[in-house]
């Protein structure tokens, strides 16, 4: 396997970015040009070609400015709903589930002092994103590491 299927600060989306047609991977792609103002650098589901010259899955690709997006427009939602994502977390905390109270304690503790974000921020993203799930292309379910999904459409 060629691919990196694993996240890495030069490509944080590896292996987080599912498909909602058929549950696949997506994997990076950059298409080229000529003219490097037209270079993009999308997420495609894995299963869309997998037998050479057949269509598989669907599912649209997606531009990696998106999935950044994405990722920006989650983590201030939870800061702009931080009362209501405190109260959920916090009686996490109180879980039987030693797993449960543990993330929960670590939302508590980001989240606190958090602010509203302009740009991507890596240690963040690692911190609370387990998977992106990718819907024809105008919708994608952000879900976090304790289990929280928010539901992001694209515009």
């Amino acid at each position: 396997m060629s691919e990196i299927d694993y996240a890495t600060a030069n490509n944080p989306f590896a292996g987080r970015v599912i498909c909602g047609a058929c549950g696949s991977t997506f994997g990076r792609k950059v298409w080229n040009s000529t003219d490097e103002r037209l270079r993009r650098v999308v997420w495609r589901c894995n299963k869309k070609y997998e037998v050479k010259g057949k269509k598989g899955c669907g599912n649209k690709h997606i531009d990696d400015k998106i999935l950044y997006q994405a990722f920006i427009n989650t983590f201030n939602v939870i800061i702009e709903n931080k009362a209501y994502f405190m109260e959920k977390w916090k009686a996490e905390s109180q879980s039987g589930n030693l797993l449960r109270r543990y993330k929960a304690d670590e939302f508590i503790k980001m989240i606190a002092d958090g602010e509203p974000i302009k740009e991507f921020d890596i240690d963040i993203y690692f911190k609370i994103i387990e998977k992106m799930i990718v819907f024809e292309g105008n919708k994608i379910i952000v879900t976090l590491l304790e289990g929280t999904e928010v539901e992001v459409v694209i515009e």
